[in-house]
This record gives C-alpha cells, sequence and structure tokens, in this order.
C-alpha cells in the first residue's frame, strides 16, 4: 500500500468535512440572525 495515496486521501476527506463543518456554522448564524431580526410571536395570548 502506497503511504503516499493514503496522506493525500486523508487530506481530501480532512478538506471535505471541514467545509461541511464551515457550511454548518455559517447555515446556524444565518439562522440565528433571521431570529434575531424576525422574533417569534406568539398569537394564542390575545
Amino acid at each position: 500500500m502506497n503511504i503516499d495515496i493514503l496522506n493525500k486521501a486523508l487530506q481530501i476527506s480532512g478538506i471535505g468535512i471541514a467545509t461541511v463543518f464551515i457550511f454548518m456554522a455559517v447555515f446556524y448564524f444565518v439562522i440565528v440572525g433571521i431570529d434575531k431580526f424576525f422574533p417569534y410571536k406568539d398569537e394564542s395570548k390575545k
């Protein structure tokens, strides 16, 4: 087994996993920002 191929595969996998986590963090902060701009109003308490 060629160790260079294994190292390259781990590097590519690490970049992919890091990209997913970065995307999820950005998506989380977008949702939090939307929640701050448009807060939930309970309509049942009239």
